[in-house]
């Protein structure tokens, strides 16, 4: 049974222009390897993975609060 993906430019709506990139550079890796490979499950966990992220991004205020819990931790010297 295939898996109901959203199309590439949906998860690109909800990306930052940095992640964009990210996004599409896997992508075209994943599209190459499933050349290889004869199958599209490359391209199934890219997407699978980017809707993870695209989901996460979702939450107001998570990654302000990632980003400020990550700088407290650096700051106090448990991760350098």
């Amino acid at each position: 049974m295939q898996k109901n993906h959203p199309k590439a430019d949906d998860i690109l709506a909800h990306l930052p222009d940095e992640d964009k990139i990210l996004f599409l550079g896997e992508l075209l890796k994943a599209i190459e390897q499933s050349k290889i490979d004869g199958n599209f499950d490359a391209v199934d966990l890219c997407i699978e993975s980017w809707e993870d992220t695209v989901e996460l991004l979702s939450i107001p205020g998570l990654k302000d609060s990632a980003w400020a819990h990550f700088n407290e931790l650096k700051e106090s010297g448990a991760i350098n």
